[in-house]
C-alpha cells in the first residue's frame, strides 16, 4: 500500500518533519559501497524511469529481493505479490505548496508466505525522502509519535541502513544521488500485516534493506 497522503499534512503539522531537515546536505557523488552502489543516480534518472514504467512492467532499478535475502542470511522463495493491487506501482507525484514534486516506487512480493514491500521514494530536495513516508513509516513501524519524530530527525545518512525503532519492522537506506535531491529506499511487511515475521525484523531487515539499496541503478 502507498502513502497514505491522506494523513501526512496532520502529521508534518502536529510534529513539524517536512522541512525539519531540508537544510541538511543528502550528500553527492556515487561511492562504492550502499551510498552509490556503484551507479550514478540522480533525480532526474530516478524520474525518467519512472515516468517511462508501463503498466505490468516489473519493478525498476534492478531490484532483486531474492539476492538481498540471501546477502541478509535469509533464504525463501520470492514471487510478486497478488491480490487486488498491481505488484508494482510507480507514480511521478506532483509538488503542492508545502511539498516539491516527488516520484514514488512500491513493488510487492512475497518472501515465503511472508509479505514483504519495497518503497523508493525520490524528490529534488534535500534530506527529505523518509518524510514523504512518514505515515507508511507510522503504520508499517508501529510507531509512537515521539519514535516518529525520532525516525525524521535522526535519519540514515546516504549509504547508510537502519531499522525503526520498537518493532524494528521497517528496513530505511538512503543513497547519495548527484546533483540536488534525495532517495529513500524502505522495506517492510506492508501495513496490513498483523503478525510480524520475526525473521524479517532487526539487523535481517536491515542488511536486505543495505544490499537493495546497494543494487539500486537507472
Amino acid at each position: 500500500m502507498t502513502c497514505d497522503r491522506r494523513t501526512v499534512v496532520v502529521l508534518f503539522a502536529s510534529v513539524g518533519l517536512l522541512f525539519g531537515g531540508a537544510g541538511c546536505s543528502s550528500g553527492g557523488g556515487t561511492g562504492s559501497g550502499p551510498g552509490g552502489g556503484g551507479a550514478e543516480l540522480s533525480y532526474g534518472k530516478v524520474k525518467a524511469v519512472v515516468a517511462g514504467h508501463g503498466a505490468g512492467a516489473a519493478c525498476p532499478f534492478g531490484l532483486d529481493l531474492g539476492g538481498a535475502l540471501k546477502a541478509a542470511g535469509v533464504e525463501r522463495a520470492v514471487a510478486p505479490a497478488g491480490g487486488a493491487e498491481p505488484p508494482v506501482r510507480a507514480e511521478v507525484v506532483p509538488g503542492q505548496e508545502v511539498r516539491p514534486e516527488s516520484v514514488q516506487v512500491w513493488c510487492s512480493y512475497t518472501a515465503g508466505a511472508t509479505p514483504v514491500e519495497i518503497g523508493v521514494l525520490a524528490a529534488p530536495a534535500e534530506k527529505i525522502a523518509v518524510n514523504l513516508a512518514l505515515p507508511y513509516l507510522q503504520r508499517a513501524g508501529r510507531l509512537t509519535v515521539d519514535q516518529l519524530t525520532a525516525v525524521s530527525t535522526d535519519q540514515p545518512s546516504p549509504g547508510e541502513a537502519r531499522t525503526t525503532p520498537g518493532a524494528a519492522s521497517v528496513g530505511i537506506a538512503r543513497r547519495a544521488v548527484t546533483g540536488k535531491g534525495d532517495l529513500a529506499l524502505l522495506v517492510s511487511q506492508g501495513t496490513e500485516t498483523s503478525d510480524l515475521d520475526r525473521a524479517l525484523t532487526g539487523e535481517p531487515l536491515r542488511k536486505v534493506a543495505e544490499a537493495l539499496a546497494a543494487q539500486l541503478h537507472v
